[in-house]
Order: structure tokens, then C-alpha cells, then sequence
């Protein structure tokens, strides 16, 4: 039977219409690039073919070679370079492309991707990413940093070489200022924290936990949007990623490792989006007692169509119970 589950995070409902499912093993396969690594500018070997060099986690054998890097994105949204100026345009308002726009190379290994990786791989990721939030957080001009990963056509990948990208802004999005207005009014309300609460109701509700330990819990969400959507939470007060310390760092990679093999498991090679959520650069000391840091994993294994472009309701054809038990098998 088909049913509407109400998000409190998301603030929205999903329908849920398991008659529309078929088979995770006859879902699409994942269409990826046909790119040689002569030719990719994230492949080890050909350095030369980015602009510049941000960061890199060396090799501990060889300091000449590298695990992880961080280059500027040569197709860049946003420049470091312009200044965070806005003008008028006869009667509209327009700002200067400031900010930063960077990509994350994950691995210098060409067909190694992301559900490939072991704990130590995923160690380097999140060290690099941590290390970049620190960078840009001291910029004073800068406000919000959006980092994604888009793995497949499906999702908005232009390159298969495995990446993310991370976009630096000199203001918050208008979405996120309403959520983190929505969490601030909810830990008035009730003096908790508002993913604390979802952490609770989902481990009463059992089954959609996924992988849990000292510092981190996964799970497939009760009201998910897309199937197989898993959310990765803090347990601890920590609002950003650059809040985690070395034993916290290992603790997300055991998790985000174990939820990325079940999903290579049970879709294969499927296309996702990654969307690792931190608090806004605030001067505000209360941001870890309303806001949390947490990751969304999103297999994007159909499109999205007319009714959720019209409603803002997803149609979800997979129950989380469902998928977490797939997921868990």
C-alpha cells in the first residue's frame, strides 16, 4: 500500500508507493565516462594538467606521489580573485562571482571509486576536507561552503576520475538560513537538539539502523526521498567537520565505509550524490547546541519528474525497512 511519511528535518512529506519498485538488481546500471587516463587532469602522472596545487596528503613512502589533492576547479563557478561586491543592474540586483571553487581528487587510482574505497582512503578524504574548512573559514569574506560529490550522469558528474567539489560563498543560502532558523526555534522549544531527536525515534524504530558507533550513527531515513538514501549523524555537539578530532575522523570513515559497501553490494555501480552538511560560518556559540554535522548519501537511481518538481513530494518506491535490510543482508 502506498503511504505519505512526514520528514521533521526536511520539514516535507514522501510517498512512499512500493507497487512502482522493482527489483535493486534491474535498476539502471551506472553510466560513467569512457575517458582515458592519458587524458584525465585527476589522474597520478599528470599533475601538469591542473592549474595549480591547493593541498595534498603525500605518500608516506614516497613524498613525491600523493593520496588525496586539492586543486581549483578550472571550470570555476566562483573566483577567489573578484570581491564580494554587489550593484544594482537597472532594477535588478547582482553580485560579483566571488568565493572559491575547488575539487577534491580522492585517489590518484583512475578506476578506484568512492564504494571501492577502505577505512584508510576515506581517512585522507575527510583529513583533506577538514583541512580546507579550516583554510576558508578564516577568509572573514566568505559565509557558507557547499561540498558535494556527483558520482554518474544521473547525478551531474562530468569526469569519472573520483572527486568532489567544494564551493566557498560569500553569503548563506536562503535554504539554509530557514533551517538553521527551524533548528534554533525547535532547541527553544523543546531544549534538545533537533538531530538528536531523529536519532533517538530512529533507534526506537530499529529498523532502518544501519552502522553505529561511539561518535557516529547511519541509517536509512523513516520518511527517505530517494531509495536507498542513507544519512550519516554526529552523535557528539559538533556542528563542522573541522569540530572532529583524529579518533572522530576514523570513527566516520568506519561508518561511511561499511555504508558504502552494503550500497556496492546491493545497486552495483549505481550513481549517487553526496552532500556533507556544515554550520554556516556564524559567530554565533550556539550553533552546536541547534545544528549538527551529518552527511546525506543519495542513490539517484530514477529522475525526478513532474510531481516533484509541482509538490516538492518525492516519490520513493523502496520503504527504508526495506532498504536497510537489503542494505544490512
Amino acid at each position: 500500500m502506498s503511504e505519505f511519511r512526514y520528514c521533521k528535518l526536511k520539514r516535507d512529506w514522501t510517498l512512499f508507493s512500493p507497487k512502482r519498485a522493482k527489483r535493486p538488481s534491474s535498476f539502471g546500471k551506472n553510466i560513467l565516462f569512457n575517458q582515458n587516463r592519458e587524458d584525465c587532469p585527476f589522474e597520478a602522472g599528470n599533475e601538469h594538467l591542473t592549474i595549480s596545487e591547493i593541498s595534498r596528503i603525500s605518500d608516506h613512502h614516497d613524498i613525491n606521489s600523493w593520496r588525496c589533492r586539492v586543486v581549483p576547479n578550472l571550470y570555476n563557478a566562483l573566483s577567489i580573485e573578484r570581491e564580494p561586491t554587489s550593484q544594482r543592474d537597472s532594477f535588478f540586483e547582482t553580485r560579483d562571482g566571488f568565493g572559491a571553487h575547488e575539487i577534491i581528487i580522492e585517489t590518484p587510482h583512475h578506476n578506484l571509486q568512492m564504494y571501492d574505497f577502505d577505512i584508510d582512503n576515506f581517512i585522507d578524504y575527510f583529513t583533506i576536507i577538514k583541512e580546507r574548512v579550516e583554510g576558508l573559514r578564516r577568509d572573514t569574506r566568505l559565509k557558507y561552503i557547499s561540498l558535494f560529490k556527483n558520482h554518474g550522469k544521473n547525478a551531474g558528474a562530468t569526469l569519472s576520475h573520483s572527486h568532489s567539489q567544494l564551493i566557498a560563498m560569500p553569503f548563506i543560502p536562503k535554504k539554509e538560513l530557514e533551517d538553521i532558523k527551524f533548528y534554533k526555534k525547535y532547541y527553544q522549544k523543546h531544549q534538545r537538539n533537533l538531530f538528536d531527536d531523529i536519532i533517538y525515534e530512529e533507534k526506537e524504530h530499529k529498523k532502518g539502523i544501519l552502522f553505529e558507533n561511539s561518535s557516529f550513527i547511519a541509517f536509512c531515513p523513516y520518511a527517505s526521498s530517494f531509495a536507498f538514501e542513507v544519512m550519516i549523524i554526529s552523535k557528539n555537539s559538533h556542528s563542522c567537520i573541522n569540530q572532529l578530532d583524529d579518533k572522530e575522523i576514523y570513527a566516520l570513515s568506519e561508518v561511511i565505509t561499511f555504508v558504502f559497501s552494503g550500497l556496492k553490494k546491493a545497486l552495483e555501480d549505481f550513481p549517487f550524490n553526496m552532500i556533507i552538511k556544515n554550520a554556516p560560518f556564524l559567530d554565533d556559540t550556539t550553533l552546536n547546541d541547534s545544528y549538527r554535522f551529518h552527511i546525506h548519501i543519495i542513490p539517484r537511481l530514477y529522475n525526478i519528474a513532474g510531481y516533484e518538481l509541482d509538490s516538492n513530494i518525492f516519490i520513493n518506491t523502496i520503504l527504508p525497512e526495506t532498504a536497510t535490510q537489503i542494505l544490512k543482508e
